[in-house]
């Protein structure tokens, strides 16, 4: 009777240990609940707020100072983004007025308040403060000023121990120049690109996330080491992403994850799917917590990489909480409203669909903001055997678009260790099936440059395997068009 009961108790216990282990897994990098703002109104005297204040305009008082901005603006743009500006941008003309600086009179009335300035946007015409409830009253007082929203207690980042690197010895189980990233590779085809010369050379991918630790040696290569364009923090306000000492390692790791599916290189251990490429690292995620403000950050980080000519934005962060699936039309959420602006200005932009799973319904979703926008490719999830994970969601978006509408490997991915600066280790989630297809679509923009982003989702889309088997994409909006075949998309041909 003892040994039966002894049994049984290992079995319940093995069974909540593997339900542990599987929520921990789908939970990893996902944020606490959504803090939510307070109004002025119910703000506290005495303690200091992150707000976001937008302003009515810019300050534009006749024709020859807009056409003035608009001559420094194409004299003083970065080369590589005016570049891809003149040949794939959507909106009309070269610039806009969302391009346009903000008001210096209207920063320096705001600054006068006593209120620290921290994060500018000029897509959202308005800036983010550092402030007391007094000096917000006044701020939204100023005549130029429209709204003062997203208030959020300001608290110092966690400072917690960091972990110690382990010593544990590490074998490679699939041996060759790529090691344990070869499958996730192979599975797009994209070997063959590689194969062929198009390895990311010469093409700038934006990372978006939540800082990153680069002190692995798969980041360091003493052949090929990362090459950093440009990088910032806009949670932190600094010129760098590495993490600071005593701050808590988990507002790194998800960052770090993907870009070492990436960007990675050390050959017959790990290699990122776009290794020779340039790379702008942007932080605009607290890992801490969830709320409004990070959407106006994220914007931001998107119009730091777009001026400093980046081809392709990758961003794997959604927000868990604040937007229904009512509101994935394309158009609502402040974070799909400023990937809109990217691509309307010629970037490349990747998405994940987020892991709330998928159904056989077509009417139902299970999309996050911002899977949602118009020309974003949204990434799913899949696994080792091609087969759609459980996690990926699914669409349509709540005006009928397809999402997400390509595949990559989701499950069982492999990137850097975040314990061991020579280890490695696998993750789950769209969240980085997203970097394993952002490497692909740079390796075949590299062959084909001047694609616009219609003409590249084009042809990636109809190199989808579930395309090919069916001549239409997934009805049911699960797997989009498939897991792309990127050589076959490039139109290069086998050498015979």
């Amino acid at each position: 009777m003892k040994k039966k009961l002894l049994l049984l108790t290992l079995v319940v216990c093995w069974f909540g240990l593997s339900i542990l282990l599987i929520c921990l897994t789908l939970t990893q990098g996902q944020p606490a609940p959504f803090a939510k703002s307070v109004s002025l109104a119910e703000a506290q005297d005495g303690v200091s707020y992150d707000a976001w204040i937008e302003f009515k305009d810019k300050d534009i008082r006749s024709q020859k100072q807009r056409k003035k901005i608009l001559k420094e603006l194409e004299k003083n743009y970065h080369p590589r983004a005016l570049k891809r500006r003149r040949n794939k941008r959507t909106f009309p003309g070269l610039f806009d007025e969302r391009d346009f600086p903000l008001a210096a009179k209207y920063l320096k009335g705001v600054r006068k308040t006593g209120a620290e300035l921290r994060i500018p946007s000029r897509w959202l015409n308005g800036i983010s403060v550092l402030a007391t409830k007094q000096q917000l009253l006044s701020i939204q007082a100023l005549p130029y000023v429209k709204q003062v929203t997203d208030l959020h207690l300001h608290r110092p980042r966690a400072q917690k121990e960091q972990l110690k690197p382990s010593s544990e010895p590490r074998t490679i189980e699939s041996p060759g120049f790529y090691g344990y990233s070869g499958p996730q590779i192979r599975q797009l085809g994209l070997d063959r690109l590689h194969q062929a010369g198009y390895t990311g050379s010469g093409i700038v991918i934006a990372v978006l996330d939540c800082g990153f630790d680069l002190s692995h040696i798969a980041f360091r290569h003493p052949q090929h080491p990362l090459k950093v364009v440009a990088q910032k923090d806009f949670v932190e306000n600094d010129g760098d992403v590495i993490p600071r000492p005593g701050i808590d390692p988990t507002n790194y790791d998800h960052g770090t994850l993907v870009l070492g599916i990436v960007a990675a290189y050390c050959p017959e251990k790990l290699v990122g799917t776009a290794f020779d490429a340039g790379f702008i690292l942007c932080n605009a995620e607290d890992g801490e917590e969830e709320y409004y403000l990070e959407e106006k950050w994220f914007v931001a980080a998107l119009e730091f990489a777009e001026a400093r000519g980046a081809d392709i934005v990758t961003s794997s962060l959604v927000l868990y909480y604040g937007y229904s699936q009512e509101q994935s039309d394309g158009k609502t959420s402040v974070m799909t409203r400023g990937l809109n602006i990217a691509v309307g200005n010629g970037v490349i932009s990747l998405e994940g669909a987020g892991n709330y799973g998928h159904d056989q319904d077509p009417a139902t979703s299970h999309l996050l903001a911002p899977a949602d926008p118009f020309h974003v490719i949204t990434v799913g999830a899949v696994n080792k055997d091609n087969q759609i994970t459980d996690f990926s969601s699914d669409g349509p978006t709540t005006d009928g678009r397809l999402k997400p509408e390509v595949l990559a490997r989701g499950e069982h991915t492999w990137t850097v260790s975040l314990e061991d600066n020579h280890g490695y280790s696998r993750a789950r989630g769209t969240s980085m099936a997203t970097p394993v297809m952002a490497g692909a679509v740079a390796c075949l923009l590299q062959v084909r440059p001047d694609w616009t982003v219609a003409e590249l989702r084009r042809a990636l889309f109809h190199s989808g395997d579930y395309y090919l088997r069916h001549g239409k994409p997934d009805p049911l909006y699960v797997h989009g068009y498939g897991i792309p075949d990127v050589f076959a998309a490039s139109g290069l041909t086998k050498k015979k």
